[in-house]
């Protein structure tokens, strides 16, 4: 397996796609898989009705999962492209890692509360998704769309935590750093087995 293989298959993860139900059937726009020679862009294929179900199951890449290790898969439809690719204003993989650790702490929060993540060493308090959109719209709050990804942020100082007391219901505030994170996300990646194929000389 090379290493550019090896890459490819530790960046499916998190995935993100837009689907947009037309006439003949859907369009879909996937992340694309490189191989690791250059960044992951966006494209976009039609399926037809009877296909779609079998291509979104090629999309979550069960294979890659590896055996009696769960994987917690967090879905989340939003009906305004809010996860739409912009060419102009791509990812990082740093971004990735925040929404994915976003995801996963959302589980423990209680019914009704809002995660923020409280990034000490940045100085900044973050909100990402359908929430964070919300917000903005309701009180003309700048929005920042990295990657297509509502973010909208909050200086760490006092006036910044009474403006998220004012406009979120229950803010529960987790202290993390930019590198906590990415070494969460490393250690979280799901890693694919390797298979057994057998070379045949022509």
């Amino acid at each position: 397996m090379t290493m550019a293989t090896m890459t490819s298959q530790h960046n499916i993860y998190p995935l993100f796609f837009t689907l947009e139900h037309v006439n003949n059937g859907y369009i879909l726009t996937a992340r694309q898989v490189t191989g690791g020679v250059s960044d992951a862009g966006y494209c976009k294929e039609v399926v037809s009705e009877d296909k779609i179900n079998a291509r979104i199951g090629q999309l979550l890449h069960v294979e890659a999962l590896s055996k009696e290790i769960p994987v917690v898969f967090h879905v989340e439809a939003i009906g305004e492209g809010t996860y739409q690719h912009d060419p102009e204003d791509p990812a990082d993989g740093l971004m990735e890692a925040k929404l994915a650790y976003f995801h996963f702490s959302s589980r423990c929060v209680q019914e009704g509360a809002v995660l923020l993540l409280h990034f000490t060493d940045s100085k900044m308090i973050e909100v990402y998704g359908t929430e964070a959109e919300r917000v903005a719209k309701a009180n003309n709050l700048p929005l920042l769309r990295p990657g297509g990804i509502p973010l909208l942020q909050f200086p760490d100082t006092k006036e910044g935590k009474v403006s998220i007391t004012s406009l979120f219901d229950k803010p529960t505030l987790v202290e993390v750093t930019s590198q906590k994170i990415t070494d969460w996300y490393k250690s979280h990646l799901v890693q694919m087995e390797k298979k057994n194929s057998k070379t045949s000389n022509t």
